[in-house]
């Protein structure tokens, strides 16, 4: 998501220290550290939620394929059947 570098975060630590001070720098940098567990935490949930289903979904989608190819060859088969009686009839 953020195409920045070791020396790019360096860079902003530094400067928020400057300007927030020590104890408030920490503070805030504690805080987004718990923030961006949090948010890594709720990402791998709804990734494990995907995972779940999906399969399901891709079960369904075969299972309904085969029922189709099923459905063709027996149709297939019913013609191969009848196309020497109605040639005879």
């Amino acid at each position: 998501m953020f195409d920045n570098g070791m020396s790019e975060w360096v860079v902003v630590l530094t400067v928020a220290l400057l300007v927030l001070g020590p104890q408030r720098a920490l503070a805030i940098t504690r805080f987004a550290g718990v923030m961006l567990g949090k948010a890594k935490a709720a990402l791998a949930d709804v990734q494990a939620q995907v995972e779940k289903e999906l399969p399901q979904e891709e079960l369904q989608v075969l299972k309904d394929n085969v029922v189709a190819l099923k459905r063709s060859n027996v149709k297939r088969k019913v013609q191969e059947v009848l196309a020497p009686l109605e040639k005879k009839g």
